[in-house]
């Protein structure tokens, strides 16, 4: 699920919001109700192991995002400063 919205994000218009992303998971994680019956101190050591897990997968979108804005710069400046045509963002995105 990551991935295909990290994708979503790098191929869509807002390349530069990779933050947001970011921002959006850990609140989802805090979020996080816990379950009854379970230790409080272990529901929070699975919260925490999940962001580790998830920190290899948020540095690769972080690289495809500058690729993909390097690659746009690059572009305009060979088109004279005219901009690309975008994909249609995804409605998950929105």
């Amino acid at each position: 699920m990551i991935r295909l919205l990290a994708a979503e994000l790098v191929a869509g218009e807002h390349r530069d919001d990779v933050t947001k992303l970011v921002q959006a998971i850990d609140r989802k994680l805090d979020a996080t109700p816990f379950p009854r019956g379970i230790d409080v101190n272990d529901a929070r050591a699975g919260i925490s192991r999940a962001r580790e897990l998830l920190r290899p997968h948020i540095a690769r979108v972080r690289e495809l995002a500058e690729a993909a804005q390097a690659h746009d710069q690059a572009a305009a400046s060979f088109l004279g400063g005219e901009s690309l045509p975008m994909l249609v963002p995804s409605k998950l995105l929105q």
